[in-house]
């Protein structure tokens, strides 16, 4: 199914404008004893008292508060862990530090995939002894990111320098 194209830009327009408000988070760093333990105890509630708000005893309080500062908990038992506190979680996933948005993310995706195609016709070429100067490379290089980007090709995602992916194992 190929996707609608104007519907992806509108979309990421919205999203853009979505994240500009969370663009202060981004350098929020998690309190080292992690965010329950640290509005908790900002609220002179003990871990007992919230146990008793969520059903819980003492110790599966300081549990959750262990998981959550090691980003092991789950997202439910955060979330009402942070109702019982008269708090709210809020949610967010935001373009990491090097990147002011969404569209930056999108342009250095471009950028590569581009590279990454342009390598194996540049390698062709040469072989031929038909290669082009540098300058000329890159202009070709970054008409067709402007491309790929334009057309939302899914060559963007699919062409790859892939990282080596960490395998997840649950306890």
């Amino acid at each position: 199914m190929k996707p609608n194209k104007k519907a992806l830009l509108i979309q990421r327009e919205v999203m853009e404008k979505r994240l500009q408000s969370l663009s202060t988070l981004k350098s929020e760093k998690r309190p080292p004893s992690g965010w329950l333990r640290a509005i908790r105890g900002a609220l002179g509630m003990t871990a007992g008292q919230l146990g008793h708000r969520m059903d819980l005893d003492a110790s599966g309080v300081l549990r959750l508060e262990e998981r959550e500062a090691k980003g092991s908990a789950s997202f439910e038992m955060v979330k009402r862990a942070a109702e019982a506190m008269n708090c709210k979680l809020v949610y967010a996933i935001v373009p990491n530090d090097e990147y002011s948005s969404l569209e930056d993310i999108i342009d250095e995706r471009a950028l590569k995939s581009a590279r990454i195609l342009h390598q194996s016709v540049e390698h062709s070429m040469r072989l031929e002894k038909q290669g082009v100067e540098k300058d000329v490379t890159e202009k070709h290089i970054e008409k067709l990111a402007f491309e790929l980007k334009q057309k939302m090709d899914p060559l963007l995602w699919e062409t790859s320098t892939k990282k080596k992916s960490k395998k997840v194992t649950e306890k």
